[in-house]
């Protein structure tokens, strides 16, 4: 091997220098692109706005943090994680003028907030003046948005769960995986909530709830609901605080014993999945948005008529369509009716009607479907509240919730009743100098946050309590 001089020697260790210097200078520039993706790129895996959580047993949920499109950056603020209702997806979050319907020419009223008419994204679609997600980003919020497993569309589609799935695994396998994507991601504690169903997601987190997702994932029965006093202190810790939009809890029922029977409780222990995400586009794409929004127009409103006109001498059990008024259509634009019935719905599970109706049916008592346990894995009946029945009972450890709280309620009973839930939720928490709950006047269940006032009552008084924290 020939020799190498002190000079050479002196040359190579002078090249090898500048080579790491410039290694150096090329990861710093690497993680400079990567720090500016993340306040100005798509989603992780190249679709816009698009993360991915993992949960417990295994399935992604899919999330979409909110910016208007990819030529804004993502908010550096207090994020905001809010989940869906019920037979909806998070669109309804951020309602629009989808791009191929061209019938989607809505005009702002002459009395529309002020803030919809100086946005530049609301001047082109006037209907994102009902998006709570942009009105959110506007005041500084970073906004993210989740579907259950089981629900949403195209590329935020959650993965399917098993036919046996209940409210109990929405919130105590799916809820958890999105708050810890949303910590993960922005190093910040989250506020958490959602509308209806997700909202009540949210506060069954705070309880410290968990499920065997072992047993879950093997889809033979469900495992019981357990709570953990460290684990809610310690996800108490880990938040901001409570947003809850016409919060889900026992609803009201009418004529109680049409369900109540062997019969109906044979149908809602049925282990299917209603898969309207598949059904709808196809045939809602042959509907015009005027027939949807009219017929849709004419059901509630009809609903609405006949629960206003209930006699009030009559007993309540007997008021169906006081039970039923969860949408006020005479406060919702048409417009808004068609986005929410042609992408706003999506699929659910027997299992989360079924133990809603438990709830309602059985005294109020929310607690965790009657079938779980493996000792009740073949029970069909939901029986009233027993001592040492071994379930868990959500009503019974409201108080483990120490966050501040905020929630919107609707006037109508229909799907939440406002005085039952702000009663459970706020003299049952823990109580904070934050918590703060109203009652939006003239409104039902859904048009809380969708509704012609929403732009100027709830909206507002979301974002100004968010700015009190």
């Amino acid at each position: 091997m020939p020799e190498i001089s002190v000079a050479d020697q002196n040359k190579h260790n002078k090249k090898r220098q500048l080579l790491m210097k410039n290694d150096r200078a090329l990861g710093l520039i690497l993680v400079a692109v990567l720090m500016l993706l993340a306040g100005c790129g798509g989603g992780v895996d190249g679709v816009e706005g698009r993360y991915v959580a993992k949960t417990d047993d295994g399935l992604d949920i899919k999330m979409r943090r909110y910016r208007p499109s990819n030529g804004y950056r993502y908010r550096s603020g207090q994020p905001v994680l809010l989940f869906p209702g019920i037979v909806n997806n998070f669109d309804q979050f951020d309602v629009r003028s989808p791009l191929w319907l061209n019938s989607y020419n809505y005009q702002m009223p002459s009395d529309a907030p002020q803030w919809a008419k100086d946005d530049p994204i609301v001047q082109k679609d006037n209907l994102k003046m009902f998006s709570l997600a942009h009105y959110l980003y506007l005041r500084g919020y970073d906004v993210w948005l989740g579907n259950f497993r089981g629900t949403g569309r195209g590329d935020f589609k959650s993965d399917n769960g098993n036919g046996n799935t209940t409210l109990d695994v929405w919130c105590a396998l799916d809820y958890p995986a999105a708050v810890a994507k949303v910590r993960a991601v922005t190093g910040r504690k989250p506020v958490i909530g959602g509308f209806s169903t997700g909202a009540m997601c949210a506060y069954q987190y705070l309880q410290g709830t968990t499920m065997d997702a072992s047993v879950v994932k093997a889809g033979e029965y469900l495992p019981h609901v357990r709570g953990s006093t460290t684990l809610a202190a310690q996800r108490n810790n880990q938040v901001a605080g409570f947003l809850g939009l016409d919060p889900a809890g026992a609803p009201d029922f009418a004529y109680n014993f049409m369900v109540d029977n062997a019969i109906g409780w044979d149908l809602l222990a049925l282990e299917v999945k209603m898969d309207l995400d598949a059904v709808l586009p196809v045939v809602l794409s042959l509907v015009p948005p005027i027939v949807v929004a009219g017929a849709t127009d004419i059901i509630f409103k009809t609903i609405s008529n006949m629960a206003d006109a209930f006699p009030v001498l009559l007993p309540g059990w007997m008021d169906l369509f006081g039970a039923i008024e969860i949408w006020n259509t005479a406060n919702t634009n048409g417009y808004v009716e068609d986005f929410m019935v042609r992408i706003g719905l999506s699929g659910f599970y027997i299992g989360n009607i079924a133990q809603f109706a438990d709830w309602g049916l059985n005294d109020f008592q929310l607690r965790e479907h009657w079938q779980n346990g493996y000792e009740n894995r073949n029970r069909l009946i939901a029986v009233d509240r027993e001592a040492g029945d071994g379930y868990y009972y959500y009503n019974d450890h409201m108080d483990r919730i120490t966050v501040p709280a905020f929630a919107v309620f609707s006037e109508s009973n229909g799907g939440v009743n406002p005085e039952r839930m702000s009663n459970l939720l706020f003299a049952g928490k823990t109580q904070h100098p934050n918590d703060q709950w109203m009652v939006v006047p003239g409104t039902s269940h859904l048009d809380v946050l969708v509704g012609n006032t929403a732009p100027t009552v709830s909206f507002p008084a979301i974002a100004d309590w968010l700015d009190s924290l």
